[in-house]
């Protein structure tokens, strides 16, 4: 294969252009059938209360980073995930009744995390509708605020409070058709150079051989003497840049001129 230069490629920009349009158009038809999902999202802390005469300010910080790690585990758990059914929310229901599966669409549901070196937790929920997502945000956040005392020894000395949201965007979060067709624009685009890498003969026009001639005319003298051979190469090209070529008529063509040369010095 030979090598490819950058003016080879860019000589195809027609194509890498249409290749590109189309394949951004067929990843944005795809965002248009996905199904649609909403996001809400709510922050909540966690509070260590300070006792002059057990804790100090540092502990206290530490035991509440401590426990916003142990949060961050007990939101996936089976007895949460009831107490937010429970809750006096319009949350979604409709969860598989084998323990596996539901366990699996909840954590599908939820995504939960907490702020580097604090204790903040930022939970996200993810619903096909923004009423439930936004629902059950609020119903973790209430959950949390008046039952975190099942999950912690440290009794009322511990609060968790939400300090954000919930915030629920109008549009939906997934699918984004901008970022979508972004990306389907760049990778349409490396995916044409690619193909014009892979598959030159399809895409780059071709030098056809050359065709070499040797002249021979008399001398004064009568004898024959040959002259400096005569190169010619031809660019045959067509609208789209290529066009075969044909040995066999390009023979017969110089046998007639090699004819017509044999006939002049007959002469």
């Amino acid at each position: 294969m030979n090598e490819l230069t950058i003016n080879d490629i860019m000589a195809r920009w027609r194509f890498i252009v249409v290749f590109t349009v189309i394949f951004a158009l067929v990843v944005l038809i795809a965002s248009f059938l996905m199904p649609v999902k909403y996001q809400s999202n709510i922050s909540m802390i966690v509070i260590q209360k300070q006792s002059t005469e057990k804790i100090d300010a540092f502990s206290a910080t530490k035991s509440a980073e401590f426990l916003s790690n142990v949060f961050t585990k007990v939101v996936y758990t089976t007895s949460f995930f009831n107490a937010v059914q429970d809750a006096p929310f319009d949350v979604q229901r409709n969860f598989s009744q084998d323990s596996e599966k539901r366990e699996k669409e909840w954590k599908k549901m939820i995504s939960v995390r907490k702020a580097n070196n604090t204790s903040i937790i930022d939970i996200s929920v993810v619903d096909a509708s923004r009423k439930t997502a936004e629902e059950t945000a609020k119903a973790i956040a209430y959950t949390l605020a008046t039952n975190n005392a099942e999950y912690h020894g440290g009794g009322s000395f511990v609060e968790v409070r939400l300090i954000d949201g919930p915030n629920t965007p109008i549009r939906p979060t997934t699918p984004n058709l901008v970022v979508n067709t972004v990306v389907g624009i760049i990778i349409g685009f490396f995916i044409a150079i690619v193909l014009i890498y892979l598959f030159p003969s399809k895409f780059i026009s071709k030098n056809k051989e050359n065709i070499v001639v040797i002249n021979t005319a008399p001398s004064e003298d009568g004898s024959q003497k040959e002259n400096d051979e005569t190169i010619v190469q031809d660019h045959f090209q067509n609208v789209q840049g290529e066009i075969e070529f044909d040995e066999e008529e390009s023979d017969i063509e110089i046998d007639n001129l090699h004819n017509r040369i044999s006939a002049f010095n007959g002469k």
